[in-house]
């Protein structure tokens, strides 16, 4: 079996975790230039030098267990902190918030910059629209992405 994921933020990537793990074929399109989504750290050069910042979520947390330990391993690893400042709770990004998503995205195989147009159904399954796109099908298509982007793309 294989899926896509549209989406290859924290939702997108754990999905794929989960069925990677199930030994499911997954393939994972993302419109950002690389990881983040809204765990984002921006760059831009200024005439004081580069800089970056954290832009979207400031923290999360991780009350459930299982993914508490996956955070500790985070910690363990030099990709996440925990932000007691905020909140006993509140775990960051190192060195920025994107840093999570870019260390479970190294283990995907996952489009950047790509910009899925639409996703339609054919006889073998399911096959999506995008600059650059090949014509893979796919047994089932995930949409991890904001629901104001749901509908442009279900619509018919």
């Amino acid at each position: 079996m294989t899926i896509a994921i549209i989406g290859a933020g924290m939702a997108g990537l754990a999905c794929a975790e989960a069925l990677t793990s199930r030994g499911t074929i997954v393939r994972l399109f993302d419109k950002g230039r690389g990881p983040g989504g809204r765990m984002s750290t921006r760059r831009v050069s200024t005439a004081a030098g580069d800089a970056s910042f954290d832009h979207g979520a400031q923290y999360f947390t991780a009350r459930n267990a299982a993914f508490a330990a996956v955070v500790t391993g985070w910690q363990a690893e030099g990709v996440a902190a925990l932000w007691p400042a905020v909140s006993p709770d509140a775990w960051v990004g190192t060195p920025g918030m994107n840093a999570p998503i870019k260390h479970l995205a190294a283990r995907h195989d996952v489009t950047w910059g790509c910009r899925i147009e639409s996703i339609e159904r054919v006889a073998e399954g399911w096959t999506l629209a995008g600059d650059g796109l090949y014509s893979d099908v796919y047994n089932a298509v995930i949409l991890a992405i904001p629901a104001e982007q749901v509908g442009a793309l279900i619509s018919v």
